[in-house]
């Protein structure tokens, strides 16, 4: 049987099934049909199937925040705390945190 042929039994035991008044269940249990069976049809041959979603791409061109808007990573060395934002001078970073650990 060809794909169109089955489409056609389909179509006509789902019209059988809508016009016998019967629930699914009791419908395929008298004709010896699997309910999944059934379901399966009811979704693939019925006319508003939905359709799968399109992709639409779009570019996205990531900018790094201003200073003032980045939130600065804070660092806490006993009683002191240094708020350090991007542009920061590594090395005067790494002298302060030496003399606040030598002053604990």
């Amino acid at each position: 049987m060809n794909e169109n042929e089955r489409n056609e039994q389909w179509r006509e035991r789902i019209r059988a099934y809508r016009e016998s008044g019967q629930t699914m269940r009791a419908w395929c249990a008298a004709q010896e049909i699997p309910f999944n069976q059934l379901k399966y049809w009811l979704r693939k041959l019925s006319p508003g199937k939905r359709k799968s979603p399109t992709t639409t791409w779009v570019t996205v061109t990531p900018t790094p925040p201003s200073s003032a808007e980045a939130s600065p990573l804070v660092v806490r060395i006993g009683n002191a705390s240094i708020d350090i934002r991007p542009g920061f001078d590594a090395s005067l970073l790494t002298q302060v945190v030496r003399v606040l650990e030598a002053g604990r």
